[in-house]
């Protein structure tokens, strides 16, 4: 039971951390971004002139809904990014999970072959 109520804990601050931190996530570009933007001229964090790597991207291919630590369909910001954290934290846990338990799952049938 206790090991239980530790881990709840540890979800809760994890989420609240999420929910927080991603307010603080910046749209600037960082250190990969701002070499991509090499060689052109920007304004307002678009390109307008000029030629470098990043000229040839285009749109998020996978979609909108996490794009620039928003959510996508939301018009509040705050919300959008705090929401955008929580769920990137929720879907990396249940990945994970998933992930661990097909591990387990495996060892544990080669541990019955075994005996």
């Amino acid at each position: 039971m206790k090991t239980k109520s530790i881990w709840i804990a540890g979800l809760l601050v994890t989420l609240v951390l999420a929910g927080v931190v991603s307010l603080f996530a910046s749209a600037s570009p960082d250190g990969l971004e701002s070499v991509l933007l090499t060689g052109c001229d920007t304004a307002d964090g678009e390109i307008t002139g000029g030629t470098c790597v990043l000229q040839a991207a285009g749109d998020h291919e996978i979609g909108g809904a996490f794009a620039d630590y928003g959510m996508s369909f939301l018009d509040n910001e705050i919300l959008g990014a705090s929401l955008a954290g929580i769920l990137g934290v929720l879907l990396t846990l249940a990945i994970a999970t998933g992930f661990f338990r097909l591990l387990a799952r495996g060892k544990r049938s080669t541990d019955e072959e075994a005996a």
